[in-house]
C-alpha cells in the first residue's frame, strides 16, 4: 500500500505547527525525506501512519487530526490538487476525487450518495492505522479543507459523520466543522448541499483543470498497470486534438493489440466507444465554461472533424446545442 510523497508535506507542516522537528519521527520509520519531493513519487503507508501516529501521541493534541486543514495546500495533493482547485463547482470537484482518489492513496475510496438536498461523501481506506481517529480527523479535514479553499472561508456541510468514539472535550471539532456531528458513525462521510455543489467557483479554470486532470490520469495508469480503462481515458485525451483517435491508434499507444484491449474494456463493463464519449463530454464541459475559447476552437480539441459534427453529439448528450449550452450558463 501507497500513499502520494507530495501528501507528506501537510503532515510535515502539522507537526511543525507543534513546534516540533518533523526529521526524527520520519527517521524513526526509516524515511529520509528531501525537498522538493519528485512528483509521482510514492511513499509506504504503514511508515507514515507510524509517523502520523507518534507524532500525534508526542503532541499531546487529541485534536491534531484536524490540523490538517489549516496546513493544507493544493500543491500536497499533487496534479490532482491543482485540478481540484481549478474545477468548476465543488460537484466536479468531488466527481474528480472519486475517479482518482487512488493516485493518493492507492488502497483509498471516495464515494458519492444523492441524499435529500445535497450528496454525502463518504471516506474509507482499505487498511488499518495506529492511530484510526487522528487519520480519519485528517482526512475529513482535508476534505472541509479543500471545499473551503475552493468555495470560501465561510463553507460549512450540512452534516458529518465520524466512526471516532466522541472525544471529551468535542469543542475542537464542533468548531472546525460547523455543523451537525455525528460520532461513533459506521463510516467517515461529509454531506454538502446541492447548492454549495453547484455554485460556480470563482478560481475554475477549465484549461488548467483539464491539463492537470491528464496527468492524474497517466499517474494512475502507471501506479495500476492492470487498470486498461484508466490508460485508455488517458490515451485518448492525448490523442483527441490530433482529430486521429481511434481504438487502433490508443491500443498502440497501450502497446497491446486492438483485440486485447477490447477485451479487458468488456471485462470492466466498458467498451472503447463509451469511454470515447465519457472523455468528450467531460472536455467538452471544461472547454465550454471557458469564455476564451471558442466553438471552432473546442470542436478541434475533442476531436471532431467539424463543428456540426460536435453540435449534433453535444445535442444528443445534452438536449440542447453547445451554443445553447453556453448561452444559459
Amino acid at each position: 500500500m501507497s500513499v502520494l510523497a507530495q501528501s507528506v508535506g501537510i503532515l510535515w507542516r502539522v507537526i511543525e505547527s507543534y513546534g516540533m522537528d518533523p526529521a526524527p519521527f520520519f527517521a524513526e520509520a526509516g524515511l529520509t525525506l528531501s525537498w522538493p519531493i519528485e512528483p509521482g513519487t510514492r511513499l509506504p503507508y504503514e511508515e507514515l501512519d507510524e509517523v502520523r501516529a507518534r507524532a500525534a501521541e508526542a503532541s499531546g493534541d487529541p485534536a491534531f487530526g484536524l490540523r490538517t486543514a489549516s496546513n493544507l495546500h493544493p500543491s500536497y495533493l499533487g496534479a490532482l490538487g491543482y485540478a481540484i482547485l481549478a474545477s468548476d463547482t465543488l460537484r466536479t470537484a468531488f466527481d474528480r476525487i472519486h475517479r482518482y482518489v487512488r493516485v493518493l492513496n492507492d488502497q483509498g475510496h471516495f464515494d458519492l450518495d444523492e441524499v435529500e438536498g445535497g450528496v454525502r461523501a463518504t471516506l474509507r481506506v482499505d487498511q488499518g492505522s495506529l492511530n484510526a481517529a487522528v487519520r480519519d480527523d485528517g482526512q475529513l479535514a482535508t476534505l472541509v479543507g479543500l471545499c473551503r479553499i475552493n468555495a470560501g472561508k465561510d463553507f460549512k456541510p450540512v452534516a458529518v459523520s465520524l466512526c471516532r468514539a466522541e472525544p471529551g472535550d468535542r469543542s475542537a471539532w464542533d468548531d472546525f466543522f460547523q455543523c451537525p456531528l455525528e460520532f461513533g458513525a459506521e463510516a467517515n462521510s461529509v454531506t454538502v448541499s446541492t447548492q454549495d455543489l453547484d455554485e460556480p467557483l470563482p478560481s475554475a479554470n477549465p484549461i488548467l483543470a483539464q491539463m492537470n486532470e491528464r496527468i492524474v490520469v497517466q499517474r494512475l495508469a502507471k501506479l495500476d498497470r492492470d487498470n486498461v480503462t484508466g490508460r485508455v481515458r488517458g490515451a485518448i485525451m492525448e490523442q483527441l486534438p490530433s482529430g486521429d483517435v481511434s481504438d487502433e491508434s490508443v491500443a498502440d499507444a497501450l502497446h497491446i493489440t486492438p483485440r486485447t484491449m477490447h477485451r479487458r474494456l468488456k471485462e470492466d463493463g466498458e467498451t472503447f466507444r463509451t469511454v470515447l464519449k465519457s472523455v468528450r463530454q467531460d472536455l467538452a464541459e471544461q472547454y465550454l465554461a471557458d469564455p476564451t475559447l471558442t466553438l471552432t476552437e473546442i470542436t478541434f480539441l475533442l476531436g471532431f472533424s467539424e463543428m456540426s459534427s460536435f453540435s449534433r453529439a453535444y445535442k444528443h448528450w445534452h438536449g440542447q446545442s453547445p451554443s445553447e449550452a453556453r448561452r444559459n450558463d
